[in-house]
């Protein structure tokens, strides 16, 4: 962690309000980004990014230094809009899942660098698969970690980003695009 989150981190738990507004306006955007990318709705997302920051506040005595401050306020904000998504009745509901899955390669993410057609593809997908291909392939978490987050087993995880990302293969704009 860096030595000036450390020093934030200290002056919120001392309750300084100006740290706090502070680590608002540090965090918020790259927050908010994350919580609308998953639930897709400016509003609730903006509901949850203060719900996110509420709860920052009320377990800030749980932080501890083994982690960045960003990626455990991510974490908080993944958890309160997983539950969003649970709670709204919004989850995509899943046939039993094979246990053998095929060798998942998302190179072609890495080619696309058209915003436009990365929000099309991701706007393509159910909340669920959005939330665990975001985690996986923007933020980088391995199945372990998406499993503890989306509270399924390792092999969940692995199924959704297969299926996913062979429905996004599949979709139109790729097809178009690779062929150009």
């Amino acid at each position: 962690m860096d030595i000036w989150e450390e020093q934030l981190v200290d002056e919120m738990k001392q309750g300084c309000p100006q740290a706090f507004a502070r680590c608002y306006r540090l965090f918020s955007a790259k927050l908010y980004t994350v919580i609308f990318h998953i639930c897709r709705q400016p509003d609730s997302a903006q509901e949850l990014l203060q719900d996110t920051f509420l709860d920052i506040i009320e377990n800030l005595h749980c932080y501890t230094v083994k982690q960045s401050f960003l990626a455990w306020a991510k974490r908080i904000a993944f958890n309160n809009t997983l539950n969003f998504i649970k709670k709204n009745n919004r989850m995509v509901l899943m046939e039993e899942l094979p246990q053998e899955i095929e060798s998942i390669e998302c190179s072609f993410v890495k080619e696309m660098h058209d915003s436009r057609l990365i929000e099309s593809l991701f706007a393509k997908v159910g909340e669920v698969e959005r939330l665990v291909l975001w985690l996986f392939v923007v933020e980088q978490y391995n199945h372990e970690e998406i499993a503890i987050l989306v509270g399924k087993s390792p092999s969940y995880s692995k199924s959704i980003v297969s299926r996913t990302l062979k429905k996004i293969r599949l979709s139109k704009e790729v097809k178009d695009r690779a062929y150009k």
